[in-house]
């Protein structure tokens, strides 16, 4: 017998034996040095700061490699001290960077997942570098990596990498950090390329954001884009689990607190100190960036001085805008209203013998000045109109045990975790200024309480347990699963498993019903089971030591009246009831909940068949479901998952799940699946020294994840499953089960 032929669950074995855990390779668009040329030509290796690289330093430190581009193309002498830090270059020309960096990645998905849509340009030429790019990154880390490296993938530059990853090295564990919001499906919806984005994401096993929020907004639109369905943040892709976790990066909390209570920070706080003379400090620290909201910023300032006089000669705005993406034109554009709206407020507010009450830096500081800053300022005023997290609003507050406040955008990541912050919305320019006037003048006491709070929070939060978590969650026991089954002929599968069928002396087959045993039909009422199909199941129930399970979507009332007359027992409505062959009763395999979202459901439903010609619904006792066999597929698909994303959110809090069956969108009640139905066959009539477990749909996968190394589950139909081997069709696992009949009888 050949290799690729021997039973599956041995090779599976083998596949998945325990490994020595290796370094981990960390892939970013840059690495942590930048490669500038002197003026001599010599090339000089500039180190990176910042969270990132602080959080990512001690895997790196591990053993690990980072690859990335580094800003040029090193010489021969580079190239060794890179190889001596464990640092491996990718090359990007140029041009490549303009289309693949500046272009897509820049000015598509960057204003596209911050919702500015007005900023988005899409251009074929560009993304075809991006691809471009992805595959020479992909190039480079399978060339360095081992079949079962750990590989940590990061941010929006490379969001085709972990699919391409995955199809060169299928065994490696690969995780994927977005640094930047996630966008609602329907803002998504807007990107031309969503779905190769989407599946390019969904090679990673282990997907990281920084909020529930845009997990969640990535979980709807994978269903919407995709049909995928997640349940507690898990879904099945190519025969993997795929989970998809909230972990907000925190600040570098010991290098940022070194550098901020440093000598030379204490210099330039004197030095501060005495330029403000006694006036109070509203601190802004962003990079030039359309997300930041400067102009809205500078808005709700200007507004400020304007309804609160008494403020006017006692408090100053100092605003760093650090130069960002300069050749791009919305961002030369963005200077230059940034800089008007300084000079219109210092205009209208300041005079030579006054304080003008707008400091405006457009440059980097030093870590030691942007401390001192930190610990000046009585207020931060950070007001981003997209922000996937905002580190500033974390440091600020690292930086300040007492007398101090915090006014923070609703839509910075970090909003959700610093609760006690005056939160506003930067488009309501007169709240923002509200806000501002109560951060002035809030009692102390307030304001220590407050800064206290956050202040703990992100101290004990900082990037180095971000990087802890996320590898701890990566690397956990059992996070890659077997890659797609492969596909078997029937008389290779019967050589297989036929001899420990033959020699059972208790087997179980259970086996699904539509599009498993029998081929789907036009009109799902007429898939009544053909007398060969009958036939088949007689000889099998008949068989010694065998127990036949029917494990159906189908009402119960419907199996009784296609099988009842056979010695098999039945599963009807996906695990909901069970009746043992030769009972009378059936019986409710859980209690019966709370079921008042059936008529949520309903209504969604009823308005879809009215939109979907050919669309019905059918209610079972424990769930209710959403045909579509009928609707040609394009449509249907497309129906299919837009129902199912907006029947998961509105269910959201309800003891109710969506599931994407075969033509159907499904809801039913928690806990009542073909897995939970499995455990009470076996409960009852195990143990069983021989299970075979057939299935089609997503609905089935359940019941495969119950069955160990040395039990047989196979797919009907190719694509993702737990399934340890697919047949291409009902008439072929017929083909297997006729086969396991004789061989049982000539035994």
């Amino acid at each position: 017998m050949l290799q690729s032929e021997q039973p599956w669950f041995l090779l599976r074995q083998a596949r998945e034996k325990e490994a020595e855990i290796e370094e981990a390779i960390l892939v970013s668009n840059r690495l942590p040095v930048t490669i500038r040329s002197t003026s001599g030509g010599r090339q000089e290796l500039t180190p990176s700061s910042g969270g990132l690289v602080a959080g990512l330093r001690p895997v790196h430190e591990s053993g690990g490699l980072w690859v990335g581009h580094p800003g040029e193309e090193p010489d021969k002498a580079t190239r060794v001290h890179l190889g001596d830090r464990r640092l491996v270059p990718v090359p990007v020309s140029q041009s490549e960077h303009r289309s693949y960096y500046l272009g897509y990645s820049n000015s598509a998905i960057w204003p596209l997942f911050h919702y500015l849509i007005e900023q988005c340009a899409f251009r074929a030429e560009d993304f075809k570098a991006y691809q471009r790019v992805n595959e020479r990154f992909a190039d480079v880390v399978a060339w360095h990596a081992k079949p079962d490296s750990i590989i940590w993938v990061h941010d929006y530059q490379l969001m085709l990498l972990p699919g391409l990853l995955r199809d060169r090295l299928p065994d490696a564990r690969i995780g994927f950090f977005l640094h930047i919001p996630f966008p609602s499906s329907e803002v998504l919806r807007i990107l031309p390329q969503r779905e190769e984005i989407l599946r390019g994401l969904l090679g990673a096993d282990l997907i990281g954001l920084h909020t529930y929020d845009y997990a969640q907004n990535l979980i709807f639109s994978l269903r919407r884009t995709l049909g995928l369905e997640a349940r507690e943040g898990v879904l099945k892709s190519e025969g993997r689990r795929v989970r998809i976790e909230a972990h907000p990066l925190g600040i570098d909390a010991k290098g940022m607190l070194s550098a901020a209570f440093s000598k030379a920070a204490d210099r330039r706080l004197r030095t501060l100190k005495s330029v403000m003379r006694g006036r109070k400090v509203i601190l802004g620290v962003d990079r030039l960036d359309y997300t930041k909201g400067l102009t809205l910023k500078l808005a709700a300032f200007r507004h400020f001085l304007s309804k609160c006089p008494k403020w006017r000669d006692k408090v100053v705005l100092i605003q760093i805008a650090v130069p960002s993406r300069s050749g791009i034109e919305a961002y030369r554009k963005q200077k230059d209203e940034v800089e008007r709206l300084v000079g219109e407020i210092n205009g209208m507010y300041g005079a030579p013998e006054r304080f003008l009450p707008v400091h405006y830096l457009y440059r980097s500081v030093s870590p030691e000045e942007l401390g001192a800053l930190y610990r000046l300022a009585d207020v931060a005023l950070i007001t981003p109109v997209r922000d996937g997290l905002n580190l500033v609003a974390k440091e600020y507050v690292a930086c300040h045990e007492g007398d101090s406040a915090l006014v923070l955008s609703e839509f910075a990541g970090a909003a959700s975790e610093l609760g006690e912050a005056l939160r506003v919305n930067p488009w309501d320019v007169e709240g923002t200024a509200e806000a501002l006037e109560h951060a002035l003048d809030m009692a102390p006491a307030d304001r220590q309480e407050r800064m206290a709070a956050m202040r703990r929070r992100v101290i004990a939060s900082d990037v180095q347990l971000w990087g802890e978590r996320f590898m701890q969650s990566l690397t956990a026991p059992g996070a890659p699963t077997p890659a797609t089954p492969p596909m078997l002929s029937p008389d290779v599968l019967a050589e297989a498993i036929g001899p420990e069928f033959a020699i059972a002396r208790n087997a179980l087959l259970a086996l699904d019903y539509d599009g498993t045993l029998r081929e789907f039909t036009p009109r799902y009422e007429d898939a009544t089971p053909t007398k060969d199909v009958l036939a088949l199941l007689g000889e099998l129930s008949r068989l010694p030591a065998a127990h036949v399970l029917i494990v159906s979507g189908r009402q119960k009332d419907t199996l009784e009246a296609w099988f009842g007359g056979l010695p098999v027992s039945l599963i009807a409505e996906h695990g909901a009831w069970l009746r043992y062959r030769g009972a009378a009763q059936w019986q409710a395999i859980a209690e019966k909940g709370d079921t008042a979202w059936k008529d949520q459901a309903r209504r969604v439903m009823e308005d879809y068949v009215v939109r979907t010609s050919g669309a019905r619904i059918e209610e079972k006792s424990s769930s209710i479901a959403w045909h579509f066999s009928e609707v040609p597929a394009d449509i249907g698909e497309w129906q299919a998952r837009e129902i199912a994303a907006l029947l998961e959110s509105l269910l959201a809090q309800s003891p109710a799940e969506v599931v994407l069956g075969a033509r159907t969108v499904e809801v039913r009640q928690h806990g009542l699946d073909k897995g939970h139905a499995y455990d009470a066959v076996v409960k009852e009539h195990g143990p069983f020294d021989f299970v075979l477990a057939t299935g089609d749909d997503h609905t089935d996968e359940d019941l495969f994840a119950r069955l160990g190394e040395t039990e047989f589950s196979v797919r009907v139909g190719a694509g993702a499953s737990r399934g340890h081997v697919a047949v291409d069709s009902p008439a072929a696992l017929r083909r297997l089960l006729t086969a396991l009949v004789e061989m049982r009888a000539a035994a």
